[in-house]
């Protein structure tokens, strides 16, 4: 028969290995697929456990009442009620640890419904994207090749970052000009812009069509 300080004992590393073993499990669950420099702070790509796509920043809620309460460049920390935080780190084989173009371009954003609106700093946004036309057009860049590739996935996959989209949208259209290429929606955008003109994006992605304005932002 245990005695009262055995039992306590007993009770208290059965606790302990419980914690441990319920943090290592949340753990598990969720994958930090990537993050996003935005100005001074950052967007992380959350996977949750049914494989789905979540764009969260620090204050963000996910499924089970947990909250984002750290992200930065390489690690993302979740709390739920009752249970000490953990840390995911990033998987550096399915993203880089921060995304460079986008940085500083978004000054505001609204999403309500299926409209998006981004306020932008116009040079920076020209300069963001002038650079992801570079990085794509080198043959032992950072971004995968382009050749076969959906063009309006991949004008998504280049925008994304730099306008803070949803993970995995599809650019369908600019301007109501259907996307035929990456390189040329990017162009368009620049021409908008330069012009002093708004373009507006149609997307396609997994949550529904949604629209995208993108204005300059007021001095």
């Amino acid at each position: 028969m245990l005695t009262p300080l055995r039992r306590a004992t007993a009770l208290a590393v059965a606790t302990i290995l419980f914690t441990c073993l319920a943090a290592a499990a949340g753990t598990d669950r969720y994958r930090l697929a990537g993050v996003l420099a935005v100005g001074p702070d950052y967007l992380g790509i959350l996977e949750l456990p049914g494989g789905d796509q979540l764009l969260v920043r620090k204050g963000s809620v996910v499924e089970g009442g947990g909250r984002v309460v750290l992200l930065d460049a390489t690690r993302l920390r979740i709390a739920f009620p009752g249970r000490p935080p953990f840390d995911i780190t990033l998987d550096g084989s399915d993203a880089p640890a921060v995304v460079p173009p986008g940085l500083g371009v978004v000054q505001d954003q609204t999403d309500r419904d299926n409209v998006m609106v981004r306020r932008v700093d116009s040079d920076a946004m020209l300069a963001s994207v002038e650079r992801s036309q570079a990085d794509a057009a080198k043959p032992s860049g950072t971004a995968p090749a382009t050749a076969g590739r959906d063009p309006a996935a991949e004008a998504g996959r280049r925008l994304a970052p730099i306008l803070n989209l949803p993970p995995n949208s599809r650019v369908v259209a600019i301007n109501e000009q259907p996307v035929r290429s990456a390189d040329d929606a990017l162009r368009l955008i620049e021409q908008s812009l330069q012009r002093g003109e708004s373009p507006r994006l149609d997307l396609g992605s997994t949550a529904g069509e949604s629209r995208v304005y993108v204005s300059p932002a007021r001095p």
